[in-house]
């Protein structure tokens, strides 16, 4: 009976951890791919041009607003391109995470399987579960018995329909 909740609330968790995979990645990638200093230096310099700037009226002093914009412009970019880099680092590591989960369900799921495939997860009068027996209790063979193969697809199934019923 134990093992039934153990396997139960796994796949309840293993249900809902796809949809924390943003949260799970923000707060890898916040360690992983931190900002560089030169580019933290890069951004303190665009904030003092556009301070400047913005103390210039364009009319009067065209060439050295003009100026400063282009080192704003030209500083921007360079911005942006680590920026794009980053976010091209961060979608591999979205991906990672999200195969990550798919993968540790897995190999816990066919884990399980190996290692209790001799053992009932419920055993209960043979009679009730007379013509699909045998598939209820796989991979135990046991007459009346639950297995976990069984005990895992109705586990999931049901799961996927509280949250299709719920909208979660």
């Amino acid at each position: 009976m134990f093992l039934m909740i153990v396997v139960f609330l796994l796949e309840v968790i293993f249900s809902f951890l796809p949809g924390y995979v943003g949260n799970l990645t923000a707060l890898i990638s916040k360690y992983v791919l931190k900002i560089s200093d030169e580019e933290m230096n890069t951004r303190a310099e665009i904030k003092d041009l556009k301070e400047q700037q913005s103390g210039l009226s364009a009319t009067d002093n065209f060439a050295q607003y003009a100026r400063l914009q282009r080192k704003i412009d030209k500083l921007l970019s360079v911005i942006k391109e680590k920026g794009n880099s980053r976010k091209q680092s961060i979608t591999y590591v979205r991906i990672g995470v999200s195969a990550g989960i798919y993968i540790l369900h897995a190999v816990i799921m066919l884990s399980f399987m190996f290692l209790l495939r001799r053992e009932p997860l419920l055993l209960v009068n043979a009679s009730w579960f007379s013509p699909v027996g045998k598939i209820i209790s796989f991979p135990t063979g046991i007459p009346g018995a639950v297995g976990l193969g069984c005990w895992v697809l109705v586990s999931n199934s049901v799961v996927q329909r509280v949250k299709k019923l719920t909208g979660v």
